[in-house]
């Protein structure tokens, strides 16, 4: 999700990046830890190896980086055979290494900013109104008494962890173009101060909005906006198309091959961040399925894997992969409907050419027809979810309004 096209860079709108922890460990503890995931973020955004290189040497409690971390991005950088030791030693070549695998991550789709694009401006040395943690103060989800119970008892809390992901989580906020603050008169502590400063911008009822388990029913930001202690964070997020917790998504696909030709009684399985994959599952005879997810974010990013039906007792093989964006249906912005038109197959890094194709594709069905201007207007926003809402196999083949 960082090679996001909806922040391109210096459009005058500043970013202010907020991090948060799960309601499991103790408060300062997840204070720290949430600060420590919001600046390595802003760090990519801005390119900052040097802030990442203090990740790195400076670990908190299990939020430690070391060898493993310089393998994963080995492997990212197809780099296997390297030793991840000698990265380990070297600062010089661990920061070179933590520049390539960063450009790597973002690739075309988001360049470099500058700290003049946040909130703060960089004026402050170490991010003030730039970047922060929330902890655990501000939980979209806080689990019922009956729930929590049960994880309690689990000696493996691989379930909680997973139950717990739409917690942990990092908030790029952006403001309207030309805001900016004076660090001193920002009301959020810095990412590495305590958390008293959090506490003093508390609801009066912070406390118990963010622990108060129902006996048997779980409590989400989204349906109620009573879970989030911090009362300045609840003012800027609540509008937010991101700060929602889907209880049920339900989304339909037809499988293909690569030759296009719908694959009857496919195999195919749906994977997220953080959690076990689904089940393996079954397409219909046309090759449709129909899936639900259960407790998902808005707007994040699942994948779709599917192949051919096995012979003769093997195993699947799912051959073929698809990212799906988790899209509400009352979700009307403009960032929605750019990741319907990657659901629906426009995925190229310049968003003017998706909606360019989309507009010459599927502008017949308007009226008047849609010239293709690649702006998302109003009829193209409204065309989009048409198209969307219909689950056809191909509209761009039927005759116009």
């Amino acid at each position: 999700s960082l090679a996001s096209k909806a922040i391109p860079p210096r459009l005058g709108s500043p970013l202010s990046v907020f991090g948060h922890a799960d309601p499991s460990g103790e408060d300062e503890y997840n204070k720290t830890l949430s600060g420590r995931r919001a600046q390595a973020i802003h760090a990519v955004l801005i390119r900052d190896v040097d802030s990442w290189n203090e990740l790195y040497t400076k670990p908190h409690g299990h939020d430690k980086w070391g060898i493993p971390a310089i393998k994963i991005m080995l492997g990212f950088l197809n780099r296997e055979s390297e030793s991840a030791e000698a990265f380990d030693r070297n600062a010089g070549q661990r920061k070179v290494l933590f520049a390539q695998y960063i450009s790597k991550l973002c690739g075309d789709a988001l360049p470099p900013l500058d700290k003049k694009d946040f909130l703060g401006q960089g004026k402050d040395a170490k991010g003030k109104g730039d970047f922060q943690g929330c902890g655990e103060f501000n939980p979209m989800l806080v689990f019922s008494r009956e729930r929590q119970q049960s994880f309690d008892k689990q000696q493996d809390k691989s379930s909680r962890n997973a139950a717990n992901a739409s917690n942990r989580r990092v908030m790029i906020l952006i403001f309207r173009p030309g805001s900016q603050v004076e660090p001193a008169r920002w009301p959020c502590p810095r990412a590495s101060d305590p958390s008293a400063g959090c506490r003093k911008r508390f609801w009066s009822d912070g406390e118990k909005r963010r622990s108060t388990r129902l006996a048997d029913k779980d409590r989400e930001f989204d349906i109620n906006k009573d879970t989030f202690a911090c009362r300045f964070y609840h003012r800027l997020s609540d509008k937010s198309p991101c700060e929602r917790v889907l209880k049920n998504f339900l989304f339909r696909a037809r499988l293909y091959s690569g030759f296009g030709k719908p694959i009857p009684s496919a195999p195919f399985s749906v994977s997220i961040r953080d959690r076990d994959p689904t089940p393996l599952g079954q397409a219909d005879g046309k090759g449709i399925i129909d899936v639900t997810l259960r407790d998902v974010v808005a707007l994040s990013e699942c994948t779709l894997n599917w192949g051919f039906p096995s012979k003769d007792g093997q195993k699947a093989e799912l051959l073929f992969s698809r990212k799906i964006f988790v899209v509400p249906d009352d979700d009307s912005s403009e960032e929605a409907a750019l990741k319907k038109l990657s659901n629906l197959g426009y995925e190229d890094n310049d968003k003017s050419e998706n909606v360019v194709g989309f507009q010459l594709d599927y502008g017949h069905l308007a009226d008047p027809v849609l010239t293709p201007t690649g702006r998302m207007d109003e009829q193209t926003s409204k065309l989009i979810q048409h198209v969307y809402e219909r689950v056809a196999d191909d509209l761009r083949n039927t005759a116009s309004k």
